[in-house]
């Protein structure tokens, strides 16, 4: 599998540094700044998310630092063993299919060290009386709506039961 996913990891661990880097020069040098990008539709306004993620922010189980990690591993095996399904059916990986793992790949691990590493998220871009966020969301935001528009243009070759299935055959559960 390792060498199926090898192609990824690069573009996806410079995804991670930027997003990172990103978080580091903004937690030492702007976190007191607050200023319209766009106005009101864009701000810069740096704030440490404690909940873990969004939905954290209003279900208390989502906030728990275990819950929130498992959660990420969750996403990222989504990610790799939907990859090797795709796999199956596909001789080659369409343009599409590798953003949405690069971006999926990037996202979640960029997820998990703002968990690990910041204990919790440097969101930084608001979009007013809505929310905030980061560039990480932006790479799983990505990957979400990519996923989404080739899950429903290809939603006869691939089935939810027929994922189920593979899972079931390739991990004996």
């Amino acid at each position: 599998m390792i060498k199926k996913v090898k192609p990824f990891i690069i573009p996806a661990l410079l995804l991670v540094l930027i997003d990172q880097t990103i978080k580091i020069v903004i937690s030492n040098v702007f976190m007191q700044y607050n200023f319209d990008i766009i106005p009101k539709i864009l701000r810069f306004n740096p704030n440490l998310n404690t909940h873990l993620s969004y939905a954290g922010n209003f279900i208390d189980i989502l906030s728990s630092p275990f819950v929130a990690i498992l959660l990420n591993i969750l996403a990222l095996f989504l990610f790799l063993s939907g990859y090797m399904l795709y796999l199956t059916k596909r001789p080659y990986t369409s343009f599409s299919v590798k953003m949405i793992m690069i971006c999926g790949i990037a996202g979640s691990l960029c997820s998990l060290s703002d968990k690990l590493f910041w204990a919790g998220s440097l969101d930084y871009l608001q979009i007013p009386s809505l929310f905030i966020f980061d560039l990480k969301d932006c790479y799983l935001t990505v990957a979400e709506v990519m996923f989404v528009v080739i899950g429903i243009l290809h939603s006869r070759e691939i089935s939810v039961k027929e994922y189920l299935h593979f899972l079931k055959n390739k991990f004996r559960l």
